[in-house]
């Protein structure tokens, strides 16, 4: 073929059919006129059983085929998906190879088109988008640079153009899946996929231990918690004891109130706990009665001396009397001159000596009588000051009661799931799945009940609750453990 020729040359040996660009010297012949220029490698047995026609026939043969073919391959899995805010669309040209635009739809439901700028988009299938740009982009010319560094115009024919979705907006997980958040999403995929690709059903979503374990060591702490229970229930029964006054001997026949042990938990505990209760009050009620009768004992010891330093009292003062009696008496003999000063002098003394003792009689007595008022107070004040520290320390079981109860039932409700996944391990079942997705429309997401084999669309959100065996319910109530 003559150099400067614009033609079809078809190799053999290279599997290529190459179109080369019309030399300078004949462009401006063509001034006006639409050229396309096209390089591809193409396989030759698409031409096969084609009758050699024209080189542009052949070309414009060609490109429809490819054209068509990737039509096809735009196609999605649902033809009815409509573009949406988040899918990747891709954009080609086959007449120009470095035309290829991936973008991703924005939130105004547009997507940027090389030589167009932003399109809109959302909304529209696949087919309507390319469509709309079959229409818009053959209108706009290419200037292409080749390996020679010659410049050439090209027209982008509507059949050339071929639009796909190359990434779907993501479907989104959360429940009981091992791996929460968002997916890649594949035409044709379904919740049983979405699962899989999530890393399966997980019950133990907040990281528990190993079920098994796990369900032995609740188990433990259930026992423990109730022991402690038990415990302060009878301490409970015990500070009541003592505030309502009651005696060892009653004691023994009275029965710790909120003290019966589960049908799994053996009696033996609440035994125990009610029996130390009991010898605990029978030492408490001793000593408050051994403190009474140690007051009681000195209160009729104070009792007695008061009555005796009242008679001394009484005596005292007639001593006194006598003694004022015999020292009036001397005095009156002294001054007649009848007695000497010595005599005078032991009456004065003997006055003076008994009026001292009775003075520390009369304070004996009164000293004797406060200690007396003491003990009688402090007799009455035992009961009292026992029943004082037993409620301010029922108040303390009590609290501690109620708290011992909440986690006990927090240890049950472990106890319920920890349990039923261990049955279902040791079982081999399979657990069932709740599942609902939650799918976004025009007005408002709407909410799906689903089956495992449901296909999914882009954008759903996959919600997954898994439900343990009815059956197994009670396991850690204490009705079904073993």
């Amino acid at each position: 073929m003559p150099n400067g020729a614009a033609g079809l040359l078809l190799d053999e040996s290279r599997r290529t059919v190459p179109l080369r660009i019309m030399p300078a010297e004949l462009r401006p012949s063509m001034k006006g006129r639409r050229v396309k220029t096209w390089s591809r490698s193409v396989n030759p047995e698409l031409f096969a059983g084609m009758a050699p026609r024209g080189g542009a026939s052949l070309r414009r043969v060609f490109a429809v085929s490819i054209a068509a073919l990737l039509g096809l391959a735009a196609q999605p899995a649902f033809a009815e998906y409509r573009i949406a805010a988040g899918d990747t669309v891709e954009v080609t040209a086959l007449s120009i190879p470095g035309f290829k635009q991936e973008a991703t739809v924005g939130v105004d439901g547009t997507v940027m088109v090389p030589l167009l700028g932003d399109v809109p988009a959302a909304g529209l299938t696949v087919a309507e988008l390319r469509k709309n740009l079959q229409t818009a982009l053959p209108a706009k010319a290419v200037r292409q640079r080749n390996s020679e560094g010659r410049e050439s115009i090209a027209v982008i024919e509507p059949d050339e153009i071929g639009v796909r979705i190359s990434k779907y907006q993501p479907v989104y997980l959360s429940g009981d899946v091992t791996k929460q958040g968002e997916h890649p999403f594949h035409p044709g995929m379904t919740v049983r996929q979405a699962v899989a690709l999530a890393g399966g059903y997980n019950l133990l979503r907040f990281r528990m231990e190993n079920p098994v374990i796990e369900s032995a060591n609740l188990r433990a702490e259930y026992d423990a918690v109730w022991a402690s229970i038990a415990r302060e229930s009878a301490n409970v029964w015990r500070l009541k004891a003592i505030i309502a006054g009651a005696r060892p001997d009653k004691a023994a026949q009275a029965s710790p109130a909120g003290t019966e042990a589960p049908l799994n938990v053996p009696p033996s505990r609440a035994t125990v706990a009610q029996k130390l209760a009991e010898q605990q009050l029978r030492v408490q009620m001793s000593d408050i009665g051994k403190e009474k009768d140690h007051l009681q004992r000195a209160l009729v010891r104070a009792q007695g001396q008061l009555v005796s330093l009242t008679e001394q009292q009484a005596k005292e003062k007639e001593g006194v009397t006598a003694d004022a009696d015999e020292y009036d008496a001397v005095r009156a003999l002294f001054q007649r001159g009848a007695v000497v000063t010595t005599r005078l002098t032991d009456a004065r003394r003997a006055v003076l000596l008994s009026s001292t003792r009775a003075l520390q009689t009369t304070v004996q007595v009164s000293q004797l009588e406060r200690d007396k008022g003491e003990l009688t107070r402090r007799l009455e004040r035992v009961d009292d000051q026992q029943a004082l520290e037993a409620m301010e320390k029922l108040q303390v079981s009590e609290d501690n009661l109620t708290a011992l109860r909440s986690r006990l039932n927090s240890v049950n409700d472990k106890l319920v799931y920890t349990g039923a996944l261990r049955t279902q391990l040791l079982s081999g079942n399979r657990v069932k799945a709740s599942i609902a997705v939650f799918r976004p429309n025009k007005t408002k997401p709407s909410m799906i009940d689903v089956a495992e084999d449901t296909e999914l669309q882009p954008g759903d959100v996959v919600e997954v609750v898994l439900k343990p065996d009815p059956a197994l319910r009670g396991i850690g109530d204490g009705t079904g453990q073993n």
